[in-house]
C-alpha cells in the first residue's frame, strides 16, 4: 500500500499492523496552532509520569546544554523561533550547531561517532508476495525504487539533523521469526531470538521497522517483537501499531509508533457515533429494507488481544457513557491476520452480518479484507452502509478502487487518517519537493521513500540530546511541540498529549487527528487517473479530541457520488 503500507510501517506492515479497533469516526482537530507558533517552550512539561522515563521534568532536547531556536544549525540554516531543523513542518525545532563531548558510548549501539540501528528483514513469503502484487497493481512503487529514494533521504538527514557528532548507521538483521505468525500474536520465541541478535550481536540502539533490502520485507515492530525489544532494552521506532497507549506505557520508554493508538480512537469514535449515527436510520445503505431501520452495527476486526481490549473499551463507553443499547454494537466478527484465510473469513462474516440484520459494517480491518468483504456482500445481494475507521490505508484512493464499486458507491464513508495521496506521493508532496531539491529529478511515482518514518526517527534521535539513551529520548520526544501545521500532510503529530487529549499526559504514538470522507466511484482520482476517489469534507480539515464539529455534514453530494439505483 501507499508509503510502504501504513504510513511507513513497511510493506508487511499492512498485514502485521493492519487493524485498529477504533470503532468509529475520530473527532480529532487540526485547528492546532501553526508551526511557527508551536514553540517548544509552550508545551506542557511533565514533572512525573510512567516509570522508566526521565529524569523529570521533560525538556527538549532531553539532555545537554543545547541552544534551541537560535544560532545556526549543523546544516547551515538560520535557527530562529518557529523554524524546523530542516525545511519540513514535521522537523524538530531547530537547534544551534552543537559542539563538545557527547559522552561517547552512552548506550548500547552508540559510540562517539555512530548510532547503529537495525533493519529487521523477513524472507519473502506467500503473504508478502501477495501484498507486493496487490501494491503493484495499485501503482505503488516496487521495493527497490522506494529503497533508493529512502537512501537519498537517509544521507541528507545525517547531514541536517544534529546528532551531536554522530551519524545513523543502518544494519540488516535477517529475521528467524515469521511475520505471519507474529501478526497472529505468535512466534514470541523466534521474535525474542531476533531481538537478542540485534541487541547482543549487532549491538544496535534499536530497530526501525523497515528495510532497505529490496529482496526482503521489513516489518520489525510486531507486537511479539516489540515486547522482546523492550525486554532487551532496544528502542522500537514502529512497534505495535494501533495497540492501546496502556500497552506502550507498559514497555516505556522503548516502543513508539506513528499511527494513532486505539485508545484515542475509541474515545473519539464513541463520541462521534453517539452524536451522529446511533439511534438514526441507516439512510446510506443500499437496500430499502436497511434504510428504513435504525442503525445496528457489525464490526469486522482482527482477533489480537490488544485490539480486543480496545473493542471492549468501546462497547463499555457506548453503554455506560452514552447509554446506547447493548444490541446496537453486539455483532462482532473476529478474524486471523493470515492472508490465506482472509477470503473464507470475509464470506463467513457477511453471512453472519446479513443474518443479524446489520445495517452498517464498521471496517476495523486490513485493506485486503475490506475488499473481500465488499465482494462477498455483493454475491449475497447485501448492501449495508460501509463505515471506515481510517486503518491501514483503507481510506486511500488506490486501495478503495479495489472494492466492489456497486457495494460502496453511495454507501462508503467515515474517518480518514490518511491525507490525500497527493500529499505523500508525487512532485508536490513533502517527499517529492525534497527529492527534487536533492537530486534534481522528480520523485518516482508511487513512493515517498519512507519520508515520514525517517523524519520521525531522526526527530527522536535529535530530541534525546548528546547523552543518547532511551530515557533521554523519551524525555525530549514528549517535550516536542505539535508538528505538521499548517497543511498537516501526514496529520498532526504530537507525543505530549495522551489519548484523552490532556496536554502533558504523554503519548507514544504520533498522529492525533483525522478527517471525514465519503467515496465517489465516478470521479477520477488525482493520484492515478483511475475512476474512484475520496471526497473530503470540512474543506479537508482534520480534527482532534474535543474539536469535532457538532453537525454531520451532507454526504454523497458531489456529482456522481450517490447511488442513483436506490435514490439514497
Amino acid at each position: 500500500m501507499g508509503m510502504r503500507g501504513l504510513f511507513g510501517l513497511g510493506r508487511l506492515g499492512v498485514l502485521v499492523a493492519v487493524a485498529t479497533l477504533v470503532i468509529g469516526l475520530n473527532p480529532s482537530s487540526s485547528t492546532a496552532s501553526p508551526r511557527n507558533s508551536a514553540s517548544s517552550t509552550r508545551v506542557v512539561l511533565a514533572t512525573h509520569g510512567v516509570r522508566g522515563e526521565g529524569p523529570y521534568p521533560w525538556k527538549y532536547p532531553g539532555s545537554g546544554n543545547v541552544k534551541v531556536e537560535s544560532g545556526k544549525t549543523v546544516g547551515g540554516s538560520v535557527c530562529k523561533s518557529g523554524a524546523g531543523q530542516f525545511d519540513s513542518p514535521y522537523a524538530d525545532p531547530c537547534i544551534a550547531e552543537w559542539s563538545g563531548n557527547n559522552g561517547g558510548a552512552t548506550y548500547n549501539g552508540v559510540t562517539g561517532t555512530t548510532i547503529t540501528l537495525a533493519m529487521r528483514t523477513f524472507p519473502s513469503t506467500a503473504n508478502s508476495q501477495e501484498q507486493v502484487a496487490v501494491a503493484k497493481s495499485e501503482g505503488t512503487a516496487l521495493p527497490a525504487v522506494t529503497d533508493s529514494v529512502a537512501r537519498v533521504f537517509v544521507n541528507y538527514f545525517n547531514k541536517v539533523y544534529d546528532l551531536y557528532g554522530r551519524q545513523v548507521k543502518l544494519v540488516e538483521e535477517h529475521a528467524v521469526g515469521n511475520a505471519t505468525n507474529e501478526a497472529l500474536n505468535q512466534g514470541q520465541t523466534q521474535a525474542c531470538a531476533d531481538a537478542d541478535t540485534i541487541a547482543k550481536s549487532l549491538h544496535a540502539f534499536g530497530e526501525v521497522g523497515f528495510t532497505l533490502d529490496p529482496n526482503g520485507e521489513g516489518a520489525g515492530g510486531t507486537g511479539p517483537f516489540s515486547v522482546c525489544a523492550a525486554h532487551d532494552h532496544l528502542v522500537e521506532f514502529q512497534g505495535g501499531a494501533y495497540f492501546p497507549e496502556s500497552w506502550y506505557q507498559e514497555y516505556n520508554p522503548y516502543v513508539w509508533a506513528l499511527p494513532m493508538d486505539c485508545q484515542r480512537k475509541v474515545d473519539n469514535g464513541a463520541q462521534v457515533y453517539a452524536n451522529f449515527l446511533v439511534g438514526k436510520k441507516a439512510i446510506f445503505a443500499g437496500e430499502a429494507s436497511l434504510r428504513s431501520k435504525v442503525r445496528t452495527f457489525g464490526t469486522y476486526v482482527p482477533n489480537l488481544p490488544e485490539y480486543i481490549e480496545c473493542a471492549n473499551q468501546f462497547q463499555n463507553e457506548m453503554k455506560t457513557k452514552y447509554h446506547v443499547p447493548a444490541n446496537t454494537f453486539s455483532t462482532v466478527f473476529t478474524y486471523n491476520l493470515d492472508i490465506s484465510t482472509f477470503q473464507q473469513s470475509a464470506q463467513q462474516a457477511i453471512v453472519q452480518f446479513k443474518a443479524a440484520g446489520v445495517t452498517s459494517i464498521i471496517a476495523a480491518c486490513d485493506p485486503f479484507s475490506l475488499s473481500l468483504l465488499t465482494k462477498a456482500a455483493a454475491t449475497q445481494d447485501y448492501y449495508p452502509e460501509w463505515i471506515l475507521n481510517g486503518a491501514a490505508s483503507t481510506d486511500t484512493d488506490s486501495v478503495a478502487q479495489t472494492y466492489d464499486q456497486a457495494e460502496v458507491q453511495g454507501h462508503l464513508f467515515g474517518q480518514s487518517l490518511a491525507p490525500p495521496q497527493t500529499n505523500f506521493f508525487g512532485p508536490t508532496s513533502l517527499a517529492g519537493k525534497l527529492y527534487k531539491k536533492l537530486t534534481g529529478h522528480p520523485i518516482p511515482p508511487g513512493t515517498d521513500g519512507d519520508y515520514n518514518q525517517l523524519v520521525w526517527m531522526f526527530d527522536a534521535l535529535q530530541a534525546a540530546g548528546p547523552d543518547l539513551t532511551p530515557q533521554n529520548m523519551a524525555k525530549g520526544i514528549h517535550a516536542l511541540p505539535a508538528m505538521g501545521a499548517p497543511n498537516y500532510a501526514y496529520g498532526q503529530w504530537t507525543f505530549n498529549a495522551g489519548p484523552s487529549g490532556k496536554p502533558g499526559s504523554g503519548d507514544h504514538t504520533a498522529i492525533d487527528d483525522a478527517g471525514l470522507v465519503y467515496w465517489n466511484a465516478m470521479a477520477i482520482s488525482p493520484i492515478n487517473g483511475k475512476p474512484g476517489t475520496f471526497v473530503r469534507l470540512f474543506d479537508n480539515k482534520r480534527f482532534k479530541t474535543g474539536l469535532w464539529p457538532k453537525k454531520l455534514p451532507a454526504m454523497f453530494t458531489a456529482p456522481g457520488s450517490a447511488d442513483k439505483s436506490c435514490n439514497c
